[in-house]
C-alpha cells in the first residue's frame, strides 16, 4: 500500500509539473561523482569545490548553466548524452570558468522574482521520497527554468572564448584530456534536430565554428593536452548514467538498451522496475551488484529503499546501516533517509531524532529533514516540532506561518538550549526583515 501511495504521488507531481515547472533530483551517488571530478579540476580555480551549489534537473534537454557565483545546474540529460566522464567534465570545468569570471551576475530579487512565477517539485532520493516543500535556494532554479524553456543566460562571445579556454586550462593543468570539450560539441551537433530531446545549450552557450578555434587555440598551448583516460571514473560514469537513463526513461526504452547480463543493465533495470512497481528482480539485481562491489554504498542506498517501500523497515535499516559505514563520510540524504525509516518503530524514535538531527547539521536547508525532524518531535515534544516546523516553513518562505510555529514554541519551549536560541535568533531576524520589507514598501 506504501509502495502504491508513492508512486501515485510520484505519477500525480510529474503531471503537474510537466508543463510549467522544474523537477530537481537530489542523489548521493550523482553528488558524490559530480563532486570528484569537479575535485579534479579545481585546484587552480578562484572557487572551492565546497563552495559549490549543485543542483541536477530531471530533464532530457541537453543543458548546463550558472546563475550566481556558486550555484551550478545541471540536467539529466547532458550527462547520458556524455559519451564519457572526460566530456562531463569539460562541461564541468567551462561552468566553472563561467563562474570564476563573474560572468553571471543576477540579483537576489531578480531570482526571487522569477521563483514566483513556477511550481517546483523537490524530490529526495532517486528513487522519489517526496516532500512537497523546497530548499531555501530553491528560487535560483527559476532561472534555470528560464533558461531552458527561453535562452534566459546567454553568454558574449569574449565570454564564451575565455570559458573555453578557462576550461582548457583547468583540465589540461590537471593532467585531463581537454580535447574532450570538442568531443562535446561534437556530440551536441550530432543530436537530431527532430529528437524529443532538444539542445538548449547551443541558446545558452553558442557553438559556433570560432568556439572550436578557441579550444583547438588553447589546446596548442598545451601540445594536445593528451592524457589517458581513468578507467575506474569511466566505470562509476557508466554505472551513473545507468541510473539515470533507468531513472528517466520508460521501461520499454531502458530495457531495449540495457541487458541483465551487465553491471550497467542490472542497474538501469533495477531501477526502472522499482518505478514500475516490481521489487523482486531489482532486489536481485542490486543484491549481485553488492556482492561484486562489497564496498558500493550506493547499491545498498537503492536497496533500504526498495525494503522500505515493501515496508519491510527491519531490512531497510540494515541496509542503510551498511550504506552509511560504507559510504565513508557524511551525507545528510543518507542520514535523512536513515531517520526516517527509523521513525516507523516508537522504540527507535530517539535514534530517528539523532540522525535527522544530523542531516540537518549537515545541510541546515534540507527542508524535508525539518519536517521529519518535526514529526519525530510531535510524539513527544511539541514545542520542539513547532520549533522544527517553523524552521521549515521560514526556508520555503511561509513567513508567516514560520512566526505562528515560532510564537507557540517559545511558549514552551525549555530556556537556554541550542533550540530556544536558535528560535530566538530566527524571529529576530523575521522582524529585520518584515522591518526592512515595510521600508521599501
Amino acid at each position: 500500500m506504501l509502495k502504491k501511495k508513492i508512486i501515485l504521488f510520484f505519477i500525480y507531481l510529474i503531471s503537474i509539473s510537466s508543463s510549467h515547472s522544474l523537477e530537481l533530483i537530489r542523489d548521493v551517488e550523482l553528488e558524490s561523482f559530480t563532486r570528484e571530478l569537479i575535485s579534479l579540476i579545481d585546484s587552480d580555480s578562484e572557487i572551492n569545490n565546497s563552495e559549490i551549489n549543485l543542483y541536477f534537473i530531471n530533464s532530457k534537454e541537453v543543458n548546463a548553466f550558472v546563475t550566481s557565483s556558486s550555484d551550478l545546474f545541471i540536467n539529466t540529460g547532458l550527462i547520458i548524452s556524455s559519451n564519457d566522464y572526460v566530456e562531463f567534465v569539460s562541461v564541468l570545468a567551462h561552468e566553472l570558468s563561467h563562474i570564476n569570471g563573474f560572468h553571471v551576475s543576477r540579483s537576489k530579487e531578480e531570482i526571487s522574482n522569477l521563483g514566483k512565477k513556477a511550481l517546483p517539485v523537490y524530490l529526495l532520493g532517486i528513487l522519489g521520497i517526496m516532500s512537497g516543500a523546497t530548499d531555501l535556494g530553491i528560487a535560483t532554479v527559476m532561472v534555470g527554468s528560464a533558461s531552458v524553456q527561453g535562452g534566459y543566460l546567454s553568454y558574449s562571445r569574449t565570454q564564451e572564448a575565455a570559458a573555453d579556454q578557462g576550461a582548457v586550462k583547468l583540465m589540461c593543468e590537471n593532467f585531463i584530456d581537454a580535447s574532450g570539450l570538442l568531443r562535446f560539441f561534437k556530440t551536441l551537433e550530432g543530436l537530431p534536430a527532430s529528437a524529443n530531446v532538444i539542445n538548449p545549450y547551443n541558446t545558452t552557450h553558442p557553438i559556433t565554428e570560432n568556439r572550436y578555434a578557441w579550444v583547438e587555440s588553447a589546446l596548442e598551448k598545451y601540445n594536445g593536452c593528451k592524457f589517458d583516460k581513468n578507467e575506474y571514473l569511466q566505470k562509476q560514469f557508466k554505472m551513473l548514467q545507468a541510473k539515470l537513463f533507468g531513472y528517466t526513461h520508460k521501461f520499454d526504452e531502458v530495457n531495449s538498451v540495457f541487458d541483465e547480463s551487465t553491471d550497467e543493465g542490472k542497474y538501469a533495470l533495477s531501477v526502472s522496475m522499482f518505478f514500475n512497481g516490481e521489487s523482486e528482480k531489482p532486489i536481485k539485481y542490486l543484491s549481485e551488484l553488492a556482492e561484486k562491489d562489497a564496498k558500493n554504498a550506493y547499491y545498498k542506498e537503492l536497496l533500504a529503499e526498495i525494503y522500505y517501500s515493501k515496508q519491510d523497515y527491519h531490512n531497510a535499516i540494515i541496509m542503510q546501516k551498511k550504506a552509511l559505514d560504507d559510504y565513508g563520510s557524511e551525507s545528510d540524504l543518507l542520514y535523512m533517509l536513515m531517520g526516517n525509516y527509523l521513525m516507523f518503530n516508537k522504540d527507535t524514535m530517539n535514534d530517528a531524532v539523532k540522525y535527522l538531527k544530523r542531516s540537518i547539521r549537515i545541510n541546515p536547508k534540507n527542508t524535508y529533514s525539518w519536517y521529519l525532524l518535526a514529526k519525530a518531535y510531535a510524539e513527544n515534544n511539541l514545542p520542539l516540532a513547532h520549533y522544527a516546523t517553523a524552521e521549515r516553513y521560514y526556508l520555503i518562505n511561509e513567513h508567516q506561518l514560520a512566526h505562528q510555529f515560532l510564537t507557540k514554541s517559545l511558549k514552551e519551549i525549555e530556556k537556554d538550549t541550542p533550540e530556544w536560541y536558535r528560535a530566538n535568533d530566527l524571529l529576530s531576524i523575521m522582524t529585520r526583515d518584515k522591518e526592512k520589507e515595510n521600508k521599501r514598501q
